[in-house]
Formats: structure tokens, C-alpha cells, sequence
């Protein structure tokens, strides 16, 4: 629980630094966001007089078990050993 409370701390803090800094454009894991508001903006787009033929859409697979450790420690305005920890912090499934 008190990890849990740790976390929610942090979130109050980084998520306003987080949202003035982001793409407008991205819509994924966003608050106040979804996939419908991601159609409309593309909806709009695409329905110009030269609005783009194609659209690419992918996923990076294993992002999140790839990402530069290092980069994130030094861009991302946390306690460093907080940080740390969560990033080599493992995960609980099924009991597991």
C-alpha cells in the first residue's frame, strides 16, 4: 500500500510536466484521451483538400523492456533512486 501511495505522489507531480511537454498529437495512455478523440483528429486530417494518402500506424514491440535506462535517469525529473528501483523493480502475476 505504501508503495502504492509512493507511486501516486510521484504521478501528481510528473503527469502536469508530462502533459505540457507531450506531442498534441499523441493520443495512447494519455489522461482525458481515447481512441475515439485519436479518429477525430484523424478524420480531420484526412479529409483535406491535401490531406495525406496513406496512414502508418504501428506498435513498437517490447518498448517498455527495451528503453534506455540511462536516458530516462537523466531526463526524467525524479529522485534518481526512486527511479532506479522502480525500473529494476519486478512485477506480481497470478501470485507469481
Amino acid at each position: 500500500m505504501i508503495d502504492r501511495a509512493h507511486q501516486g505522489i510521484h504521478l501528481l507531480t510528473l503527469e502536469p510536466i508530462a502533459e505540457t511537454t507531450a506531442d498534441l498529437r499523441s493520443y495512447g495512455f494519455r489522461p482525458n484521451r481515447s481512441c475515439v478523440d485519436a479518429l477525430r483528429y484523424w478524420f480531420h486530417i484526412l479529409h483535406r483538400d491535401k490531406s495525406p494518402r496513406w496512414v502508418l500506424e504501428g506498435d513498437i514491440k517490447a518498448c517498455f523492456d527495451e528503453i534506455n535506462h540511462q536516458w530516462l535517469e537523466e531526463n526524467v525529473p525524479i529522485d534518481k533512486l526512486v527511479l532506479r528501483r522502480w525500473l529494476k523493480a519486478g512485477f506480481v502475476e497470478k501470485g507469481n
